[in-house]
């Protein structure tokens, strides 16, 4: 494999960087790299830097490509990403329906699993930017529409229906008329307040389930290990359930 102007590398090393391979330098606090000569290496291969830092380069996958996409509003973290492809069996043969599509970071991993995504964004600055995103990310399966998904979900027979939205239930009716019998809605609230509002929009759902997901990384090595002072806590609820 030998890389294009086109291409992204992750240069491992003292520090971890995400670099387009479509300008000629990069310069970092361990010195500068040069491109022209990255885009004649391959995977696995070594490069220093012009102070002699030595990095491993590598195709990037798409955690790497998520830290470092543009954001505007708070993206949903990998702990509460992991979980909904988990719990709905998220496939390859996947058709899913989002709302909204915010930074895209969902809208991305969702893409790198399933079939086909189509991704309502009702603010056209946040559709500018999720546009932007799949386009620096290489996504091609994602249709995206500047829409208001309460006006209505045009896709039909979908498997999945994730809203990410202020006010999720009111895009229930549209959801429930996407879904296949069988198929999932996935809300993501913050609030306890949103959590009821949704959930008791759900008269034509089953198997309702509320999640809390808290994760706790830890420091370990040496004479001490511990978890981290600045755990992640409690980014949001989620709420499962199955069109029956």
């Amino acid at each position: 494999m030998v890389f294009k102007k086109t291409d992204q590398v992750q240069l491992i090393g003292h520090k971890n960087y995400l670099i387009y391979l479509d300008q000629n330098s990069f310069s970092t606090e361990y010195g500068n790299f040069d491109l022209k000569a990255i885009r004649k290496m391959k995977p696995g291969d070594k490069v220093k830097t012009h102070m002699g830092k030595e990095f491993t380069i590598v195709v990037p996958r798409i955690p790497d490509k998520l830290r470092k996409i543009k954001r505007a509003p708070q993206i949903i973290t990998f702990k509460d990403a992991g979980i909904i492809a988990a719990h709905t069996g998220m496939c390859k043969e996947d058709v899913v329906v989002e709302a909204g599509g915010g930074s895209g970071a969902m809208t991305i991993f969702m893409a790198s699993i399933v079939k086909q995504v189509h991704t309502y964004e009702i603010r056209k600055d946040f559709h500018a930017i999720v546009k932007k995103n799949l386009e620096r990310c290489g996504v091609t399966n994602v249709d995206l529409k500047h829409a208001d998904v309460t006006k209505g979900i045009k896709e039909k027979n979908v498997d999945i229906v994730m809203l990410d939205m202020g006010a999720p239930a009111s895009a229930v009716p549209g959801a429930c008329k996407a879904l296949k019998p069988g198929g999932f809605i996935v809300g993501y609230c913050p609030t306890v307040e949103q959590v009821v509002k949704f959930k008791n929009s759900l008269t034509k759902f089953s198997n309702i389930i509320v999640r809390e997901i808290i994760e706790r990384i830890w420091e370990a090595g040496g004479d001490m290990s511990r978890p981290k002072t600045a755990p992640i806590g409690h980014t949001a609820f989620l709420i499962f359930a199955r069109k029956i």
